[in-house]
């Protein structure tokens, strides 16, 4: 279709002298640009120069159409997606039948098949009145055909019965049975090579180092098994302990004890010794990791445990049998204390694991959530994939910060401890006091809170998010999800079902309706858009079938593709004026499908987007953590400026991707193998949102809790070094330590509290 503009552009076209909003003007475009008044300069600017390399590939054409039609032919300046692909992102409501047959046009081109009502048994109504949006009048335009969608909105989640269906069709697709009837050639919806999953690219990430994670389910059954073994012994730990303190506070301030014992502190320091034997019998879990840790020469927390319980055993019996410290008491509460917050921080983390671990079981099918590189947008970004677990296993067990942490400051500690025992001996010629003091030194070397700064907050979390329906994947999972450059978002997330409906279908005269409604949703559909529900819909109740796309192209602004030998275009208002043709000044709204055949205006699609109040608290809450969001758009009417009208929220830091890379970001069947940061029982943005921040919140949390634990320990050491230094036997008795080693596990607990606060 030529337009009055060819004549206008000429050989010598200048780029430099064009600017968007000249573009547009150019092309009759400004309806849409008055609506865009708002919208910054630098996005003006980028997307300017994006619309003259799409547009003049290059060079200066005769008209706009032609370079667009050249640049098609020279595959250089627009991203090919290939329709099967696409087709495959996320199943839509209902499964078409592709065609290939041409379309017979049959039908009178006055007579619309009527379209059901969704929610009611009423036959909407066909009239020949215009859109009414945004305020626009009533257009009296007798030549074409307006019909209005009474209330059509996209459906809800499907019921259980409809699922089964639509899994059993899934499978029928995956084994091949969906095949075009002409030539026997599979259709470009059925069996799909999807990128990322192959069983070659499979065993290229585990040939170096395979892994085979359990089911599921299994592992949670185990962690079930330990969880209830451990709350079982915790608890008489936890009240013998709580009697060694109180007889070690006791004997200090010269009280009489119960028990026979009176002021013995020979029989005191026996009872000590035997409730700290039971204590550790107990907490055997933590002995035997400690020792096991020791043995392969990579001693960690449970090995400081372990070395504060033995030296303390060893010292009190020293201390019952040869004498020279008569007057002190050994640590065997503090020993005790430390075995038994470890054994309670092994309770909390295989809690958390456990409340993990059911949530990710509860779907069938859930979304994983992974951290891939982008080689387009040279960034790492978080992505969501459906139905993928794959490595969610393996990162719920990685260590977390304070087992890392401790696994380089264990050894140290351990020296430390032992070459001070050595020079307060050798130095000040106490050896008597020796093995007193490398207990001590050992005891404070274990504090109270190095199993509880992961198990704590990591709880917390995942008890919060696991009422979305989220849950992280442990210090793996958040590892993944912190370093990465941001979050991708899809038009799903901002507008899940039920929140896009029609105001109405406005077709032109000169093409049957049924022809315009079938190539605008075989395209919108092949397109894999948030579209797709509605589109789907609209072809089942009129019980029409999708027609097979060819050679599918996806531009700024809209896509395009051949179906039946024709070149169909569908956009916004101002991806129509781009390709020189016309919209009627009336008719240029904002938030409209536009379709072309063969660049002839045929119809008008008005769509009504919903905001949610779920979906703007979700953005908000991702904003407020500075997530970087990529906006991975494939519905051409959602812009920036849509955005923030339509969830009042900034655009600081959300970047809008191009096209063609939101098509790759955006595909939820690709990916690498292997690293599932978190899984998403739910859809919806809500859960991808909370199991995003509080994966930060965990990460922030836990590395803080970390560096205090071990602060506390260093300064211990050192605390009860210089007392032992100095001759302060008194001062650094137990009690005093169990003072210190309580308020240092305060401080740690005080970190927690922020975490529940937060959530």
């Amino acid at each position: 279709m030529a337009s009055d503009n060819e004549s206008k552009m000429s050989d010598d076209y200048a780029v430099d002298d064009v600017s968007l909003e000249s573009i547009l003007a150019e092309f009759k475009g400004s309806a849409y640009i008055n609506g865009d008044k708002k919208t910054p300069k630098d996005l003006l600017n980028d997307q300017t120069e994006r619309i003259l390399k799409e547009a003049l590939g290059g060079s200066a054409p005769d008209t706009l159409m032609d370079s667009i039609n050249a640049a098609r032919e020279q595959e250089s300046d627009f991203e090919e997606i290939e329709a099967q692909d696409v087709y495959e992102e996320k199943p839509v409501d209902a499964a078409p039948v592709w065609t290939d047959d041409a379309y017979e046009e049959k039908h009178d081109e006055a007579q619309i098949a009527p379209i059901e009502n969704l929610h009611d048994d009423r036959q909407p109504s066909v009239t020949e009145a215009s859109v009414d949006d945004e305020g626009l009048e009533p257009l009296e335009d007798k030549d074409s055909v307006v019909m209005f969608f009474d209330s059509y909105r996209a459906p809800q989640p499907k019921t259980e019965d409809e699922i089964i269906k639509d899994v059993e069709v899934a499978i029928e697709k995956e084994l091949g049975y969906v095949d075009d009837p002409n030539d026997g050639t599979p259709l470009s919806f059925g069996i799909v090579e999807r990128p990322g999953i192959g069983e070659e690219e499979l065993v290229a990430d585990y040939e170096d180092d395979f892994y085979e994670e359990p089911d599921l389910k299994d592992a949670m059954k185990r962690f079930v098994e330990s969880y209830s073994s451990i709350s079982l012994r915790v608890l008489p730990a936890i009240i013998i302990t709580i009697l060694m303190i109180v007889f070690t506070f006791a004997a200090e301030a010269g009280l009489v004890m119960p028990f026979g014992i009176g002021h013995s502190l020979f029989v005191a320091t026996g009872a000590l010794v035997i409730m700290l034997l039971v204590v550790m019998m107990l907490c055997v879990d933590i002995i035997i990791r400690g020792a096991g840790d020791l043995v392969r020469g990579a001693p960690n927390v449970e090995t400081l445990i372990l070395f504060s319980c033995v030296f303390s055993l060893i010292s009190a019996a020293f201390t019952m049998f040869r004498g020279g410290v008569a007057s002190i008491l050994p640590y065997c509460a503090v020993s005790a204390v430390s075995v038994t917050l470890a054994a309670y921080g092994e309770k909390l983390s295989l809690r958390a694991i456990v409340e993990t671990l059911k949530t990710a079981v509860s779907s069938s099918e859930p979304y994983g959530v992974q951290a891939e590189y982008n080689s387009e947008l040279d960034k790492s970004v978080l992505k969501k994939a459906y139905n993928r677990t794959d490595g969610f296993y393996f990162n719920l067990m990685h260590p977390d910060v304070s087992e890392t942490a401790y696994r380089y400051a264990a050894p140290i500690l351990l020296a430390c401890a032992l070459i001070m025992a050595v020079l307060t001996v050798v130095v000040k010629g106490r050896g008597e006091y020796f093995l007193h003091t490398l207990s001590a030194l050992l005891a404070a070397a274990a504090p109270f809170s190095a199993m509880l700064t992961f198990a704590v907050p990591f709880g917390i979390v995942s008890r919060s998010i696991r009422k979305s329906g989220a849950a992280i994947a442990g210090w793996g999972g958040v590892d993944d999800m912190s370093f990465t450059d941001g979050t991708s978002v899809t038009d799903d997330d901002l507008f899940p079902p039920g929140t896009l409906s029609f105001n109405g279908v406005k077709i032109y005269e000169g093409v049957p309706p049924q022809k315009a409604i079938r190539y605008t949703a075989s395209l919108i559909m092949a397109s894999g858009s948030g579209l797709s529900r509605i589109f789907s819909e609209v072809l089942r109740t009129q019980k029409m079938d999708a027609i097979r796309v060819y050679d599918f192209k996806c531009y700024e602004g809209g896509v395009g593709a051949r179906i039946n030998g024709e070149m169909v275009m569908t956009g916004s208002a101002a991806f129509m004026n781009l390709l020189s043709i016309r919209i009627p000044e009336e008719m240029n709204m904002r938030n409209a499908v536009f379709t072309a055949i063969d660049n002839k205006l045929v119809a008008l699609f008005a769509v009504e987007y919903l905001p949610v109040n779920s979906v703007q608290g979700a953005l908000i809450s991702m904003l407020k953590w500075r997530i970087k969001l990529f906006f991975t758009m494939r519905d051409f009417n959602i812009t920036p400026l849509m955005l923030e009208q339509k969830f009042r929220v900034s655009l600081e830091d959300i970047e809008y991707v191009q096209a063609k890379d939101s098509y790759s970001i955006s595909d939820s069947f690709s990916g690498s193998r292997g690293r599932m940061a978190a899984l998403l029982a739910r859809e919806g943005l809500g859960p991808y949102a909370e199991a995003i921040t509080g994966g930060r919140l965990l990460r922030s949390a836990s590395l803080v809790a970390t560096a205090v634990s071990l602060v506390s320990a260093a300064l211990g050491v050192v605390f009860m070094f210089f007392m032992f230094w100095n001759g302060s036997f008194l001062s650094a008795k137990p009690g005093n330590l169990l003072i210190f080693m309580l308020s240092t596990l305060a401080a740690v607990l005080v970190v927690c509290i922020y975490v529940k606060c937060k959530k």
